[in-house]
């Protein structure tokens, strides 16, 4: 006698799900028993993806100028360094 402890249910979907994975590491294409859905749920749907890349190009853009621009500053010699102030002075004492 053996006693059904409700693991039954989940071994099968398990293996299930095993199966199909092992059809597609082996280059099985897997085709779904019901048809998907697509004309249903498409509409605002569809260009989704076009909006999440211009988001991400303009986070992009705003932040490779926001660097640019940081490191562009950081070059600039200022007129009032004291290294630069020195040198002028020492060229025009010679």
């Amino acid at each position: 006698m053996e006693e059904d402890n409700g693991t039954e249910p989940w071994h099968r979907s398990l293996q299930a799900m095993l199966d199909a994975l092992n059809q597609t590491l082996h280059g099985a294409i897997l085709r779904p028993t019901a048809p998907h859905n697509a004309s249903a749920r498409g509409g605002r749907d569809d260009n989704a993806y076009l909006y999440i890349l211009f988001v991400m190009t303009l986070f992009a853009a705003t932040v490779g100028s926001l660097i640019l621009g940081y490191t562009r500053s950081r070059k600039v010699d200022k007129r009032s360094d004291p290294y630069h102030v020195y040198i002028k002075n020492r060229v025009s004492m010679i």
